[in-house]
């Protein structure tokens, strides 16, 4: 049979499955970023909480559909991304930012101030 002679009853339904994100955690004297791939999924498919210390991340990819056309082949799954992150005390919570790019979720968390490395001026005598 052809793909462009199937029926719409002939198209198997994927189910969504949830999985883990890939996720990548790089450091420097002011912060922490957590990187995360969430392909297909736009900014407000995703939920960010933090409850207690623990930063939570939910989103959902969504097949997009067009008007006046019929769905006969369904190779990209709808997936269901979710993670939890337990915070160091050193992260100030009150600072944390997001940005969404090309498929990667990208947080910020900044380091509280009394934790950074700072220089120490030395008197003379």
């Amino acid at each position: 049979m052809s793909v462009l002679s199937k029926t719409e009853t002939d198209v198997q339904k994927v189910n969504r499955m949830e999985v883990v994100p890939v996720t990548r955690v790089s450091e420097n004297a002011d912060d922490f970023t957590l990187t995360v791939e969430l392909p297909g999924v736009s900014e407000k498919e995703i939920d960010l909480t933090l409850e207690r210390r623990t930063l939570t991340i939910t989103a959902e990819n969504t097949a997009q559909s067009f008007k006046d056309y019929t769905l006969t082949l369904a190779e990209i799954p709808e997936v269901r991304y979710r993670a939890a992150f337990e915070l160091p005390e050193r992260v100030d919570t009150a600072g944390i930012k997001a940005a969404n790019r090309n498929g990667l979720l990208i947080l910020t968390l900044p380091k509280r101030e009394e934790v950074k490395p700072r220089r120490i001026a030395i008197t003379a005598g």
